[in-house]
């Protein structure tokens, strides 16, 4: 319980958090208890539209242990995206940062869609802060789930028509991203990064399920322009062994002054995602 399950920084401001496993299971535990006594129940949908934030791996656990459908959505959705989305699956529940807020009540107010809940990382008036769930208790039931109860709503990309919904079962991501961890080599003891934003499947598979897996710890870097140096400063500030990236990021980096970098935690690394 006391190891580390998550380093989060920003690249922007260098702040960093880190959080052991078991804050990380009390955070999510009063994030269930909020939302149930909000009238949230199993089978219930949270849409997730925000950059990388501690509050993205919070409410992925909390939608598993509550039986509750995750739909990552990506920060770069456009207004009439997300009005396709809800109008193909009605939310129930919305987590969004302030930015994602704004745009999330444009498409809200165009179809006359109302969620039961939003979440929003910050302040904005119509939207519940997520620190309400600060004076929850620490501990919750978790839903008597199946293997073959939905988890995970992902939107295809939409190249040959409109997106198509993909859904992941209790049982197909986390045992079957075991397979990103053993391709990523991921071990227990392993410090794991991987560069990809919240609303996309590679972060489910490798941000999120490839280290928790094994127990291992997880880190996520936020930033608003992708900076080559800074990212790989992070990088070596965390103490990363393994390291996956997509090739558009690669591409970057082999560019840069390695030499300069300490990089002799880095044990492994992979390219994946396009």
């Amino acid at each position: 319980p006391d190891k580390t399950a998550l380093i989060w920084t920003d690249i922007d401001t260098l702040e960093v958090k880190t959080y052991s496993y078991a804050e990380l299971c009390r955070l999510s535990n009063q994030l269930i208890n909020f939302l149930r006594r909000t009238g949230i129940e199993k089978g219930n949908n949270l849409y997730m539209m925000s950059p990388v934030r501690p509050e993205n791996w919070i409410a992925g656990l909390a939608c598993i242990k509550a039986g509750l459908v995750n739909v990552p959505t990506a920060v770069t959705m456009t207004q009439r995206e997300l009005e396709f989305r809800f109008e193909t699956y009605g939310p129930d529940i919305i987590l969004a940062d302030e930015q994602s807020a704004e745009l999330m009540d444009k498409a809200l107010e165009s179809i006359g869609a109302e969620p039961v809940l939003k979440l929003i990382l910050g302040v904005r008036d119509g939207w519940t802060s997520f620190n309400v769930i600060e004076s929850e208790p620490g501990e919750a039931e978790a839903a008597r789930t199946k293997p073959d109860d939905i988890m995970f709503c992902f939107f295809t990309s939409g190249t040959t028509g409109l997106p198509k919904r993909v859904g992941h079962t209790a049982a197909s991501y986390p045992i079957g991203h075991l397979s990103t961890t053993v391709v990523t080599g991921i071990k227990p003891d392993d410090i794991h990064h991987n560069l990809s934003a919240p609303g996309w499947a590679k972060w489910a598979w490798s941000s999120f399920f490839g280290p928790l897996n094994v127990g291992a710890t997880a880190t996520g870097f936020n930033f608003t322009v992708l900076d080559g140096l800074q990212y790989i400063e992070s990088l070596v500030a965390a103490k990363v062994s393994t390291f996956c990236a997509p090739p558009t990021a690669w591409r970057m980096f082999i560019n840069l002054d390695l030499a300069k970098f300490d990089l002799s935690n880095l044990r492994q690394s992979i390219g994946a995602g396009e």
